[in-house]
């Protein structure tokens, strides 16, 4: 539960309520001149676009699978396409079928009436799964340019500097005492063996 309050602390409240009030004072200055009868679907789709900004500052601090899932889900609720219950030629949003099915204890129908839902969340998942593969095949691809950007680099100051040697790398010189001893001992090894061959 560690997570929720740290969520629930992290969340910018202050902010989120003065966007709020702005969104009032814009909404109120919008609807101004609609008609009653087409009120309250821009209400529904003022709202839920509302919601589902809203719901992006949420979704930015969840884990990042269960964020952007979490918005899926609430975006299929909210906006998946239904029947209006009086009249099946009018658009009315899915959710709204399936709870009133709930209330009257008509399960088939309910189960019906989420099959909109169903399919916008299936499509919306399969397209955010599309994403984060073209996603991850760019950042790797970048990765890839960056690293070979950073090797031609370095490459072209060993080449201007006229230091071929990798960075951090040093040259051990040995004495010539040391190259006549090493010289000494292969001259030796080479003699034995020619002597052992006869």
């Amino acid at each position: 539960m560690d997570w929720l309050k740290n969520i629930l602390h992290s969340l910018p409240l202050e902010s989120i309520s003065d966007i709020l009030g702005e969104i009032a004072i814009w909404w109120g200055q919008m609807v101004k001149n609609v008609p009653p009868a087409d009120l309250p679907m821009y209400a529904y789709l003022g709202g839920s676009i509302l919601v589902l900004v809203l719901w992006l500052l949420v979704a930015r601090i969840l884990p990042k699978p269960l964020g952007g899932m979490s918005w899926m889900i609430l975006f299929a609720v909210l906006l998946a396409p239904g029947t209006a219950l009086g009249d099946s030629s009018e658009i009315a949003p899915a959710s709204i079928s399936v709870v009133y099915a709930v209330m009257m204890k008509d399960f088939a129908g309910a189960i019906a009436n989420m099959l909109p839902i169903l399919v916008v969340l299936v499509i919306g998942l399969f397209i955010g799964f599309m994403w984060q593969l073209i996603r991850g095949a760019f950042a790797s691809s970048l990765d890839k340019a960056r690293s070979r950007t950073a090797e031609d680099t370095q490459a072209t100051m060993q080449l201007t500097t006229g230091s071929y040697l990798a960075e951090g790398a040093t040259v051990t010189e040995q004495s010539d005492t040391n190259v006549n001893l090493e010289k000494d001992s292969i001259l030796n090894k080479k003699a034995n063996s020619d002597m052992s061959d006869k």
